[in-house]
Order: C-alpha cells, then sequence, then structure tokens
C-alpha cells in the first residue's frame, strides 16, 4: 500500500494506552482521536520521536474525560490543513482481530469495550474503534437494548423502538394462536428482493404446476425490501403489517436474511424455512464472519429460528451449518430449485432466440459478463471500486470482438456511470433482472467472490477471478475458501492479466471441472418437489 504521508506500522496496548507506531512523515503532524466527520476532534498531545509512537490515554483524552460512546478513529493533519484518518499497513489490519479490549469496573456490573475492525476510506485501509459502555444483563430475552447510551434522545428513542419492537412481537402471538394451523397456508417472502425471483420463484411455479395452489394450499406472498429503508419508524410500521400475514402461516420460506424474524417469537407450529438466494461463493456469510463489522446478533437473529435450510448438496451442509449457526441435520441437502430444468435445452434455445431479436447488434459478438460482489460491509453501504479497472485497455480490447457487459450486484443503489466514449463496447446491464439468464449468452464471465459461479459453472464456459484487493477482502469480509486454491478459473490481480488471459485462452479449465464435481450431487431436477413433498406436504399424508 503506497502512501506518502503518516502510517501505521504497529499497533499495541499498555494497560489504558493505546500505541501507535508511525512511519512516513510523522514529525511535523499534528494528532487526534474524532468520529467520522470530525464533529468531535480530541488532540492527542504524547508523540515520542525516539519510538516513533503515538499514545492515547484512554481513560483521559482531555480534561478527564472518557470517549463516548460511538465509532471513533485516529486522526492526523499537516499544517493546520484538513483531518485525515490514519491509514495502516496490512499487516496492522490482520492484528485487528486481537487488539479488542474489555475494562470492568463496579465489581461486574459494567464494562468500557474497545473494538477495532479494518474498513476502507478511499483508497487507504484505516480502522474504525468503537467504544461502548456496557451494563450486566442477566435475563436478555427482557432487556435487549444493553448499550448505556450518553444522551436522553438517544436512550429514549432506543427504549422507544425496543417497545415498539414489542407491540409488534405481541401482536403477532395474538393473531397467530388465533389462527387455527392446518398445515396449508405458505408464504413466500423477502425484505431484500423484489419482486419474487430465484428459488422462491421456482417454488411457486412448481406448487401451481402441481396445481396444489388450487387443490390443498393458501399462498400468500411479501416483498418488500425493508432492508434498504434507513428510515426505523418506517420500518416498524412495515413489520407491524407483517406481523398480521406472517401469524397466520403455517409454512414461511426467505431467500435472504430477514430482520422481521429479529423480533417476534415464531409460533413453533409455524415452520420457517431458508432457500437462500445464492449458491455458495467464496465471501463469508452470516455466523461464518462473526465478530466482523456488520455480522449478526448472537441471540436475536433470524438464522436462529430455521426450522430447515435448502443447500445445493450434501458437501455444502457443512458450510450453511456454519452461516446460519444451524445444526447441520438441519441444512437439507435438495439441490437449488431455481436450477430446475436451467440447463433444459429448449428453454435455452428459446431465451437466446428472444434476446438476440431484441439486441440485434449483439448477435455474432463474444460477450464477457462482469459481475462482481459489492464492497463495504452491508446492504445500506455497499459499492464497488470500477476505477480498479483500466476501461481504456478494456475498450482497446474489445473492438468489433467482444461486448464487456457489465451487471452490478443488486446490493449497489448507484448506477454505474459510464462514459459515453465506451459506447458499444463497454455496456451497463444491471436492469436486467436475472442474472442466471444471462448465463445463456455468455462467454465469459468475470466476477471475484461472488456466488454466481455456482450457476454459471453448470455451463461448463470459462470463468476470470478479479482479484485486486485480494489479501484485504480476505482481512475485512472473511471468505469460506480461498480463491487461489479453490477457485474454478485463474486468479488475476490487474486488468492487463485479465484480458491476456482472454487473449491467450488460459482460463485453467481443469479448476472449474474440479468444483463441478465438488459441489454438485446431481441436477436432476427434482429440488423443487423435494422441497414440496418432504416439508410442506409431508404432515398432509
Amino acid at each position: 500500500m503506497e502512501n506518502s504521508g503518516v502510517i501505521i506500522t504497529s499497533l499495541r496496548w499498555d494497560n489504558i494506552y493505546l500505541k501507535a507506531k508511525l512511519g512516513g512523515n510523522r514529525e511535523t503532524a499534528e494528532f487526534a482521536v474524532a468520529d467520522k466527520k470530525c464533529a468531535k476532534v480530541y488532540p492527542i498531545n504524547y508523540f515520542d520521536p525516539e519510538t516513533g509512537e503515538l499514545t492515547l490515554n484512554v481513560t483521559n483524552i482531555g480534561g478527564g474525560r472518557m470517549l463516548s460512546n460511538g465509532v471513533w478513529y485516529l486522526k492526523y493533519r499537516m499544517d493546520g490543513g484538513e483531518w485525515q484518518t490514519l491509514p495502516i499497513t496490512m499487516d496492522v489490519g490482520y492484528c485487528l482481530g486481537g487488539m479488542d479490549k474489555v475494562y470492568r469496573y463496579a465489581g461486574t456490573c459494567y464494562a468500557c469495550v474497545f473494538t477495532f475492525v479494518p474498513v476502507r476510506e478511499g483508497q487507504e485501509l484505516v480502522f474504525e474503534m468503537t467504544f461502548t459502555y456496557m451494563v450486566r444483563n442477566d435475563n436478555i430475552k427482557k432487556r435487549q437494548f444493553r448499550v448505556e447510551a450518553p444522551r436522553f434522545k438517544k436512550r429514549f428513542i432506543k427504549k422507544l423502538i425496543y417497545f415498539l419492537e414489542n407491540v409488534i412481537d405481541v401482536i403477532y402471538q395474538i393473531v397467530s394462536h388465533l389462527t387455527p394451523k392446518d398445515g396449508t397456508r405458505v408464504l413466500l417472502m423477502s425484505e431484500s428482493r423484489c419482486p419474487i425471483n430465484g428459488n422462491l420463484k421456482a417454488l411457486d411455479d412448481r406448487i401451481r404446476q402441481r396445481e396444489l395452489d388450487k387443490t390443498r394450499l393458501k399462498m400468500s406472498y411479501w416483498f418488500v425490501k425493508t432492508l434498504e429503508d434507513d428510515n426505523d419508524l418506517k420500518i416498524l410500521w412495515t413489520w407491524l403489517r407483517l406481523a398480521f400475514v406472517t401469524a397466520k402461516q403455517d409454512y414461511i420460506f426467505v431467500d435472504d436474511y430477514s430482520t422481521f424474524f429479529n423480533n417476534v417469537r415464531l409460533n413453533p407450529k409455524t415452520t420457517l424455512v431458508q432457500v437462500w438466494h445464492a449458491g455458495v461463493g467464496f465471501k463469508a456469510v452470516g455466523y461464518a464472519r462473526f465478530g466482523k463489522k456488520g455480522t449478526p446478533n448472537p441471540w436475536r437473529c433470524c438464522y436462529r429460528q430455521l426450522d430447515y435450510a435448502i443447500v445445493g448438496g450434501e458437501f455444502l451442509r457443512d458450510v450453511y451449518a456454519e452461516v446460519f449457526g444451524i445444526d447441520r441435520e438441519r441444512c437439507l441437502p435438495y439441490g437449488l430449485m431455481r436450477l430446475d430444468n436451467y440447463l433444459d435445452a429448449k428453454r435455452v434455445a428459446v431465451f437466446r432466440r428472444d434476446f438476440y431479436e431484441k439486441n440485434p447488434d449483439w448477435q455474432g459478438r463474444k460477450i464477457i459478463l462482469f459481475a462482481p460482489t459489492f464492497r463495504g460491509p452491508g446492504q445500506r453501504t455497499s459499492y464497488y471500486p470500477y476505477e480498479m479497472l483500466d476501461w481504456d485497455e478494456i475498450y482497446d480490447f474489445c473492438g468489433d470482438e467482444y461486448l464487456f457487459v457489465i451487471k452490478q450486484h443488486p446490493f449497489i443503489p448507484k448506477p454505474m456511470s459510464i462514459d459515453p466514449k465506451y459506447a458499444g463496447r463497454i455496456i451497463d446491464f444491471t436492469s436486467y433482472p436475472d442474472i442466471n439468464e444471462l448465463f445463456y449468452v455468455t462467454d465469459i464471465l468475470i466476477t471475484d467472490y461472488s456466488s454466481n459461479i455456482y450457476e454459471f459453472s453448470l455451463h461448463g464456459k470459462p470463468m476470470l477471478f478479479y482479484a485486486f484487493d485480494k489479501e484485504e477482502y480476505e482481512l475485512m469480509r472473511g471468505l469460506h475458501r480461498t480463491l487461489d486454491r479453490h477457485a474454478p478459473g485463474k486468479v488475476c490481480r490487474t486488468t492487463g492479466e485479465l484480458l491476456e488471459a482472454i487473449r491467450t485462452g488460459d482460463f485453467e479449465m481443469e479448476r472449474l471441472h474440479r468444483f463441478v464435481a465438488e459441489n454438485f450431487d446431481s441436477t436432476d431436477g427434482l429440488a423443487s418437489d423435494k422441497v414440496i413433498d418432504n416439508i410442506i406436504l409431508k404432515d398432509q399424508r
């Protein structure tokens, strides 16, 4: 990592002192601990030029005060300029997991907790230091708001939200226990995807094909992107309506993290099934990345209420048992429902015909589909650093032979801006709803840590992995498996390496064949029927 200013080369604790060893042009810099926007800035006046260490006394940031609850950064500035966050080396980033600190006081009733996570700020790797006053809580079911907020307004809002969440749970319990559970009511829902697609759509289609919706089942649907909203009161209103819907159900199928189930105690007669929206990728999710920024609550989490999770095959049961924090036996290797008839030759031919009728200029050109996953800790903060690609080089490479088609991750809200000079060769196709259908016309997939490799691998077509931030991503996000060992294709670090691999046909296809053999027990097209017969209709026989 290049840095012409100051950089933290090591970090350590010495009792109440946090010591950061600095490299770079440190002698003329001023230092402080501050919040993200520098609304609160507390100067750090002790820097030892002999050792090169900056020292923060966490019990006294000035005036005999401690830090308040919140996220804090070590900052520096030169010659009275703008405050900047001190960057860190990759070695420091890997050490942050062992830096967390707990200071107990008043016996065992209270504690001050420091936690550290690496984050990206612009082009730099930095760290966030979260400082929290914690209260001992012997009954977690009664008191979930565990943080002592420093201001009355914040405490009031937290208590109000907690109260309203409990109201929603009470409403759910009343409606649920007044509604007989006869095994006929089925709800398909998502709080992150709209409209219905993927595994849920495949399940719904099969239920209708078998006419079970007319004879044995009462179907309901709920598709609202709750997770995109940052207005807590609006979310609570949405959940209030959802409480009436979910309370009447015998079976509920979800395709992603569903925050609503963090706040209600599901009726034991209702079966909650996670069908997940993706196959296995490389990035860690759920409890597989516990302790990192944006990980699920250890107690109040929808995953804790799952009865079953549908996974792609036997090989993946242990992976998703870790992800969802449930027993291995609850991970049912029925296969992915959206892959039922996915490779049907007639289906593929019809799609290709219709696609090229709508996009006649694409006929006869090879399609390179660029579909990376997002960066950032979660849905509300997701992004992708497109500046890490050399667009001029890509445009020149495409010529009249290739199209470079971009499909952004659905979590990224901001549309990509493509310079008009790249028109005709570089195309944003994010608005197309189903990436799995695009695979029918894709010749080469370029991705990174995404789970889209799962479906694409079945086509037997080449993949490349653009991992310019391989070490950093592994540090900050966490991986189930490393790219170097398990990626079903060649791993590249630069745009030049990607294009050279395409030019020479160096795709390392043997890695793809090994991946398919490991991850697919079968593609018999019966996954939806297995879910219907072994879960929904099981008690109706």
